[in-house]
Formats: C-alpha cells, sequence, structure tokens
C-alpha cells in the first residue's frame, strides 16, 4: 500500500482543503433535488413503502434505487406575506426536515450522487482498507434541521421518532443509523437521549479527512 499512498496524498491534501465546502455545498443541492421530487406529486401519491432494493443484482444498484426512494420529510406552516398593494398572500415556511434512506453500513458519509459513493468504495477495497458491512443496506438518518426560530418545541425529537416509526413498522427493519458531528453537543445530546450508541468504527481512509471523525451511530428499533 505504500506506492498507492505516495500517488495519492499529493491529492488527498488538496482534497481536504476545500472538501468541507464541496460536502455542505453537494448535500444542500441533493437534499433541494430529493425535495423538489416529492413536492411535485400529489400528495396522496407520495410512497413510503420500503424500496425495492431486495430484487438488486449488485450493491451498487441497490443503493442508486434507495437513494431514488429516499424520504425527505419536511415540517411547515403557513405564513401570511403582504404585498405593497396591501394584498395578502399564504406562504408555506419550512421550519424542520429530516431524511429517511437506506444506506450500507459501512460508515461511509454518503454523497448525492451514488457514482461517487461506488467510486470511493472501489478505491478503499482495492486498497484493502474497508470498514463495516458495505453490502447490508439498512435505515439510516440524515439532514436533520430545525430553524433556529422553532428550536426548543421537540420538533427534531418527534422527527428522529416519526422515521425511526417508518423504518419498523413499514420498512420492516430492526436498526436505523445516522452520522452526527460529535462537537454538535445539543445533536449528540438528542440522539443519546433517544438511545443511539456509537458503532465503534468509522469510514476512516487517508484520504477522508475531517469526515474520519464524524460520529456514526445505531439504534436497535
Amino acid at each position: 500500500q505504500g506506492l498507492e499512498r505516495l500517488i495519492l496524498t499529493p491529492p488527498v491534501g488538496i482534497w481536504n482543503t476545500y472538501s468541507d465546502y464541496v460536502a455542505l455545498t453537494e448535500i444542500l443541492s441533493g437534499l433541494r433535488k430529493r425535495t423538489r421530487r416529492q413536492r411535485m406529486l400529489p400528495v396522496q401519491t407520495v410512497d413510503v413503502s420500503r424500496p425495492p432494493v431486495d430484487e438488486c443484482s449488485t450493491t451498487e444498484e441497490c443503493i442508486a434505487i434507495a437513494m431514488e426512494s429516499s424520504l425527505v420529510l419536511v415540517l411547515a406552516r403557513e405564513k401570511v406575506k403582504k404585498a405593497k398593494n396591501g394584498e395578502e398572500s399564504i406562504e408555506v415556511d419550512a421550519i424542520a426536515t429530516v431524511e429517511l434512506q437506506l444506506q450500507p453500513t459501512d460508515g461511509k458519509i454518503p454523497f448525492t450522487q451514488p457514482w461517487l459513493d461506488t467510486l470511493e468504495r472501489r478505491i478503499a477495497k482495492f486498497l484493502e482498507i474497508q470498514s463495516g458491512n458495505g453490502r447490508q443496506l439498512q435505515p439510516y438518518l440524515s439532514n436533520l434541521c430545525v430553524a433556529p426560530s422553532a428550536r426548543g418545541k421537540g420538533l427534531g425529537r418527534a422527527l428522529v421518532r416519526c422515521v425511526e416509526c417508518l423504518s419498523r413498522d413499514t420498512w420492516g427493519y430492526s436498526k436505523i443509523y445516522l452520522h452526527v458531528d460529535l462537537e454538535n453537543t445539543s445533536a449528540l445530546n438528542l440522539y443519546k437521549s433517544e438511545g443511539y450508541r456509537d458503532v465503534g468504527f468509522r469510514w476512516n481512509p487517508f484520504w477522508a479527512g475531517r469526515a474520519a471523525i464524524i460520529g456514526y451511530f445505531v439504534k436497535n428499533l
């Protein structure tokens, strides 16, 4: 592995310089895209059933299907907006979101584009630095966000319990996974109080940068 590390280390240093910005942009872009896709559907046609991954021929195919079947739950409230001419209109103000999807249990923080995950996993496999189970798909909670004006009301906890209920009662799984920044005390305390525990390993190839220290947690449902 010495030669591979020597070849990859310089680009890795450049990657880590801007990876946080790229990751944030990629996450936001993907979340908007998936939310927009769901908003185009009438409410009665939104499908919350288990993603059809049982008949996949490859792990990559299963991940792609799982990403397309992700659920983005949004809590919103009506907001009255007054125009300059005095006319009033009703807008919807989103105050909290959470996303539920299926992901491999190898500890990797998922990209929005499945092919990027596939490429990174293949490199890790080639270098024999994989951890966890890259083939087993399990429910994965992500993108839990609550607007500052709506915090302290238990909305985040309610959304966590909502996706847990979907994972257990609708999708038929007995575990759920998530990533959490260990420096985000409020989020960490929330998940711990709800019964999440550290898995005990990280996705930690030498190019992972700060992503390697993000906590990887699981809960038995």
